[in-house]
């Protein structure tokens, strides 16, 4: 048997690598857990009304990256934004 990552990352951290929080949460929102994409609650007990914590494993963040740049190809999502490198030339 392999070694497997079990590392997950919430949105909020993802978001700080690709794109923004809203962007991102409606590109998941089709994924499911063997695309990566999990839910997490962080208060017990769970019920209809808890805000799951949306996670996302490594695989999830490709799948993610992946839905993103077919969603650009097809002009559905906002341009990829320029890197801070590229804004603080003028």
């Amino acid at each position: 048997m392999g070694y497997r990552n079990t590392t997950l990352y919430t949105l909020k951290y993802v978001a700080e690598m690709l794109e923004d929080e809203d962007v991102l949460h409606d590109c998941s929102i089709g994924m499911f857990s063997e695309d990566g994409r999990l839910s997490a609650f962080d208060s017990f007990p769970a019920s209809e009304l808890s805000e799951p914590i949306v996670i996302f494993t490594e695989d999830g963040i490709d799948n993610l990256r992946h839905i993103i740049n077919v969603r650009r190809e097809m002009g559905d999502a906002p341009p990829k934004p320029a890197t801070k490198a590229e804004g603080s030339e003028q």
